[in-house]
């Protein structure tokens, strides 16, 4: 198991303790007992962001790979698909989309 933070008095490593959102605000400082040798220290919160590139073959001249949203209420989902490269959301017959939909605000206003 990976631990958070090595303890800057006796250096063993432990898990910051993270009850109730406790330590995850930036720019704050924090305080904790060491559970080895029960000193306190502080700490201070950074957050790192990662990024990771994919392939968006849609934006360089093939058609978007097209998968079913699901949600609810199903009818305002029935004709959508969304690109699984890029994420686009489309509809696939706006005809029925708006027949679809208008189906559903009529059974609400019933």
């Amino acid at each position: 198991m990976i631990k958070d933070i090595k303890c800057p008095y006796c250096e063993e490593w432990l898990d910051i303790d993270h009850d109730d959102g406790y330590g995850y605000e930036e720019n704050e400082t924090y305080m904790q007992t060491c559970e080895h040798c029960n000193k306190t220290f502080t700490y201070t919160t950074a957050i790192l962001y990662v990024y990771e590139a994919e392939k968006a073959p849609c934006q360089n001249g093939e058609p978007h790979k097209l998968e079913r949203i699901w949600g609810s209420p199903k009818e305002l989902f029935e004709y959508k698909r969304r690109c699984e490269w890029c994420g686009t959301e489309v509809i696939i017959d706006s005809e029925a989309h708006k027949r679809s939909v208008e189906l559903y605000l009529d059974k609400l206003n019933k």
